[in-house]
């Protein structure tokens, strides 16, 4: 008996045996009370989720479409110039480079220069009075102006397209990928032709733009170098004479080493004179090819092509996202609803001070509006 006794007591004093104490209803407790006002609210947390979509999906359907288009350029890096493809025009490439004529405009420019550059007002102006398909027209010819295609008004041609440009650079997205130098341009309008139109547009005017900046700079090149020729042609045939008289003055020169000696220095300049007179007749030919030129300073990757669905309005997604809202709106419209109506039950000392501070407001705005 003592054993089984011993056994037992063993038994009820072992932590398994111990009765395992009540268990705790305040998690349960806490998780009630929330759902609580919500039940009794039902309806603000069903009306709000369901008017935020449904109003979101009649603004989507009233709002026009647009389509966005997009097109990847990269620029083609090209040589410093024709001055400096020529083995002895170190000299003259240096003096043309500090004279702002040794580069083209498309040599060591980052592609962020390109970017930037499909915003300029230079660009979108003449986008803007670029000619394009009408899409309000019946006919497929039918063609007009950008902007009046964006139906942009204004007082004076000025304000005009001041407001179209603007208006314009919303619609234009650029972005450049410093890895590769891609430039991508994202333009974005009411129908899928017309962006795409747009887009190819704005890359051709940013090609001509750029070529006929080179050409420019191609002309002050050739300009400079036949200024200069025409120079070292003078100061190479001022050095022939010289050595043209000496030797008429001096024709047994060989026997005075003095005479010798002057003899060689002029034939020297002679010689210097002779490569500078050369070297700017190639660089003369080379600008003269360099202005010319018509080769594109921008290889296009992919051009722009009508997309085949709409960027904006996504109605789906936008209805989601008003239902997420909503759900969350109603919930705390449901528990501020409750609490306040606990609030007023109980008559609590915040409630009073709440409704005090409401009924002073309320006179206050009521006292400034007789008083207009």
């Amino acid at each position: 008996m003592e054993r089984a006794g011993s056994v037992s007591a063993s038994m009820t004093s072992s932590p398994a045996a111990v009765a395992a104490p009540p268990r705790s209803r305040e998690d349960d407790l806490s998780v009630l009370e929330v759902l609580t006002p919500l039940l009794r609210r039902w309806r603000l947390v069903v009306a709000w989720p369901a008017a935020f979509a449904i109003i979101t999906a009649v603004v989507s359907l009233v709002i026009p479409s647009a389509y966005t288009a997009q097109a990847t350029f990269t620029p083609i890096a090209t040589s410093a110039s024709g001055l400096g493809n020529i083995g002895g025009l170190a000299g003259l490439a240096g003096l043309a480079g500090q004279l702002g004529l040794g580069t083209t405009p498309g040599a060591n420019v980052s592609p962020e220069y390109f970017g930037d550059l499909l915003h300029s007002r230079e660009i979108l102006t003449s986008a803007l009075l670029s000619s394009f398909p009408d899409p309000d027209a019946h006919a497929a010819t039918a063609e007009r102006a950008l902007i009046d295609i964006l139906a942009v008004k204004g007082r004076t041609e000025v304000e005009r397209i001041g407001k179209g440009v603007r208006k314009l650079d919303r619609q234009v997205r650029t972005s450049v990928d410093k890895q590769t130098g891609v430039v991508t341009l994202q333009v974005r309008q009411r129908t899928p032709e017309l962006a795409a139109a747009v887009a190819n547009r704005m890359i051709d005017l940013l090609n001509e733009f750029n070529l006929q900046r080179r050409q420019s700079q191609s002309r002050s090149q050739r300009q400079f170098t036949e200024q200069r020729l025409e120079q070292a042609e003078r100061e190479l045939r001022e050095a022939e004479g010289a050595q043209l008289h000496f030797l008429e003055a001096n024709r047994r020169y060989s026997e005075s080493p003095l005479l010798a000696f002057q003899e060689a220095r002029l034939e020297r300049a002679v010689q210097l004179k002779q490569e500078v007179f050369l070297t700017l007749r190639k660089a003369l030919e080379e600008a003269r090819i360099a202005e010319v030129r018509d080769t594109p300073v921008l290889t296009i990757i992919d051009a722009a092509v009508p997309p085949d669905r709409r960027s904006s309005p996504r109605r789906v997604l936008d209805v989601l996202v008003a239902l997420v809202l909503g759900s969350f709106v109603g919930v705390a419209a449901a528990l501020a609803s409750d609490l306040g109506y606990r609030m007023r039950r109980d008559g609590t000392p915040d409630y009073r001070a709440f409704k005090a501070a409401l009924t002073d407001a309320r006179r206050d705005v009521a006292s400034v509006f007789r008083r207009r």
